[in-house]
């Protein structure tokens, strides 16, 4: 999974006492300046206030307790009462003690009545005086004791926040050290893989004072118990978190959208703009294999990329990952006897409890998990899957590992691909731009033209390394949860012959030994299969990404050549158009523009809202000789060394010695005038109708009997 996506809700936390919380986090609650401070100011008025309600209390509780006296000893003397008159009906005389006994026992009655009366008055009458002062003086004690609950709440939160952030932490640089000492980097690879300032989110929040603070739940249920502002319980920040998460996600999916319009927008004000500048012919067609060669050797160049990422995370995984896979096979196996005798073990484990040696369950929850192919919820013993409980030896073996190579070293190979792959684009179409600039395209339009292309290859390689990167997530998550059902699936039979068995005397020992019997014939090889389909899974996750790497030169060749292609484009269907047509293209393209850059206005705009930066590539032209200038100057050398002839400007033929052995060569394809052949000789050829290639050589020497030279008419057909 994704480390970023991860945090952590803590609930309950308006149940807490304040006294432990002072004790305990004083360090934490010392860090906000005056909080401290200010927390023993409150717990001081407390003392004070409880200190004036002690005597009040005390008085209170002796006058209560007079009023039980009273009341206790009312009650003895009508039990005693009670019992003088049955034992006089038992005698069936009026003897004059027994009356006079009864006589008494009224009076004590009477007596104990009184004082129960005049104990309550009394407890009465100094509720009545004492009551407001109590009221007040408790009053005043309860709100500094809801300011300090609240206060030492949230140095609570701080603690466990701080706490969880950095057990999380240490954790996953745990797993990145681990990844960098494998392959042997400096450790700069773990600060990408997981930055310095990275820190879990993690909110304590109290649901109970929230809803009663914004009076969702009703009055019935009492006021808040901790929190007397919304915002201290934390829903509100993790209500922002989610819609924040939220909107994160959707930006993304709409920056996408944004720079490809911005992509096609360009090409289409391309298309637009100096549409008369387009070469032909021949000129076209030697651009068209500029490109492709380029395109070529692009290839040539991310391919090896993409096979030294395989290279790399084969090795990562054959080193490490297939070590931890086939040792917790082993683990598995081998803890796979005891884990099912311990699920009838007379230890009994509860919802609340489960432990190696407490992890038994009673006869009719074993054979409810029986039926159910292992997995059942039980009122008592909580969930229980004993197909999980076969798999942990197995997965707490090889998850660090699995989290090193399947998430951190796919994350950042990948990375590092994607940051040479743009830099190889980026150069590849500087390159071919610096080679149409000396086959004589403006310099202008081609900087447009370099521009444009470069920032559709970034959008396109961006594209699909995402997708990459989402390929592996979803890959490595669904080969985690293949263990599982293929454990449950090698168990099945197991579960069936238990179900199988005979009923009656014995049958709860006949089924642990059924159990143990046909797990062991399961257990073997169980493990070992898993591990296998688990590396084809790997090796077909890492030929797919190194497959989807070397695609992204054919991404890149694309969109090259969706913008570059008008250098070559075939014009030849103009001429079957009209000048009547042409116009009206040319006045539709005009009228386009407007419309163009008002929209480029508007993805301006949006792209200023959305953060989004388009990278400017400048076309370097120092150096860069054009084709006209080429022309020029072989000319100017040609002239000044006696060795142009203009073929075009004489009506008459030329009777001409050629100097030191040069003749002209014939254009290709051309008919020329019947004349003497000469064979190859000493001489240098001039080539003056193919510019492109009138580079001077030496030919094989000639034979003696063949004249010195000649100059070859062109007529072409």
């Amino acid at each position: 999974g994704q480390y970023g996506n991860v945090f952590f809700v803590c609930t309950q936390t308006d149940d807490i006492e304040a006294t432990e919380t002072m004790r305990d986090h004083a360090d934490v609650a010392q860090e906000v300046p005056g909080r401290w401070e200010r927390m023993n100011e409150l717990s001081q008025g407390i003392s004070g206030f409880e200190s004036q309600l002690y005597p009040l209390s005390q008085q209170e509780e002796d006058l209560e307790g007079q009023v039980e006296d009273a009341k206790q000893q009312l009650k003895d003397s009508l039990e005693d009462l009670k019992q003088a008159e049955k034992e006089a009906d038992d005698d069936y005389s009026d003897d004059e003690d027994n009356i006079s006994l009864l006589e008494n026992l009224k009076g004590v009655i009477d007596e104990s009545k009184a004082a129960f009366v005049k104990a309550k008055e009394d407890l009465e009458s100094w509720r009545d005086e004492h009551s407001p002062a109590i009221e007040s003086i408790q009053g005043k004690c309860d709100c500094l004791q809801k300011k300090l609950k609240a206060m030492c709440s949230t140095v609570r939160n701080e603690y466990s926040k701080n706490c969880l952030q950095e057990d999380f932490k240490s954790g996953l640089k745990e797993l990145y050290r681990k990844d960098d000492d494998d392959s042997g980097s400096d450790g700069n690879n773990a600060q990408t893989a997981l930055p310095e300032d990275f820190s879990m989110e993690v909110f304590c929040i109290s649901a109970n004072d929230y809803l009663k603070l914004m009076k969702i739940k009703p009055s019935r249920d009492g006021p808040p118990s901790c929190f007397a502002n919304s915002r201290d319980t934390q829903i509100p920040f993790l209500r922002n978190y989610v819609h924040e998460t939220t909107a994160r996600f959707c930006q993304s999916s709409v920056k996408q959208f944004v720079e490809n319009c911005n992509d096609v927008l360009d090409q289409m004000k391309l298309l637009a703009a100096d549409v008369d500048a387009v070469p032909t012919g021949r000129s076209a067609f030697r651009m068209k294999q500029i490109f492709e060669s380029a395109m070529r050797d692009l290839a040539t160049l991310i391919n090896p990329l993409a096979k030294d990422f395989q290279k790399t995370i084969d090795q990562k995984i054959h080193r490490s990952l297939a070590t931890s896979l086939k040792t917790g096979a082993q683990k598995g196996s081998s803890m796979a006897t005891s884990t099912v005798v311990s699920w009838g073990s007379k230890s009994r484990r509860t919802k609340n409890e489960r432990r190696p040696d407490k992890n038994g369950l009673y006869y009719s929850t074993y054979n409810a998990v029986a039926r159910r192919e292992g997995v059942y919820t039980s009122a008592s013993a909580g969930a229980i899957d004993f197909n999980q409980e076969l798999c942990d030896p197995m997965e707490k073996e090889f998850s660090t590992e699995w989290q090193a190579v399947l998430d951190s070293t796919i994350r950042r190979l990948l990375g590092d691909a994607e940051r040479k792959i743009l830099g190889l684009a980026t150069s590849s179409g500087m390159s071919f731009a610096q080679s149409l600039r000396s086959n004589g395209v403006d310099a202008a339009r081609l900087s447009n033209m370099l521009n444009t292309a470069n920032r559709s290859a970034v959008t396109a390689v961006k594209a699909r390394f995402v997708q990459m990167a989402t390929v592996a997530v979803n890959a490595q998550r669904e080969l985690s949860r293949e263990l599982l059902p293929a454990v449950q699936q090698k168990m099945k039979a197991t579960y069936a012959a238990v179900n199988t068995l005979l009923r009656g005397s014995g049958t709860f020992d006949r089924m642990k030994g059924a159990m143990h019997v046909n797990s062991d014939r399961a257990v073997h090889g169980m493990f070992d299969d898993a591990m296998e389909d688990l590396m084809k899974g790997i090796q077909t996750l890492v030929k797919q990404l190194k497959t989807m790497i070397e695609s992204t030169s054919d991404a890149i060749s694309k969109t090259f050549d969706n913008v570059f292609s008008l250098c070559w484009d075939d014009q030849q269907s103009e001429a079957l158009i009209s000048p009547k047509q042409q116009k009206a293209i040319r006045e539709c393209r005009d009228q386009c523009l407007p419309d163009l850059n008002a929209l480029v206005d508007t993805q301006e705009s949006a792209c200023a809202l959305l953060g989004i930066v388009r990278e400017e590539v400048e076309l370097d032209v120092m150096g860069v000789e054009t084709f006209d200038e080429t022309l020029k100057r072989r000319k100017d050398e040609a002239v000044k060394n006696g060795d142009m002839f203009d073929l075009c400007d004489s009506d008459t033929e030329l009777s001409i010695k050629p100097k030191n052995g040069f003749k002209v060569k014939a254009e290709k394809k051309a008919a020329t005038r019947a004349g003497k052949s000469f064979a190859s000789s000493n001489m240098d050829v001039i080539d003056l109708c193919d510019s492109d290639n009138d580079e001077w050589f030496k030919p094989a020497a000639k034979a003696a009997n063949e004249p010195s030279g000649a100059v070859k008419e062109e007529a072409f057909l």
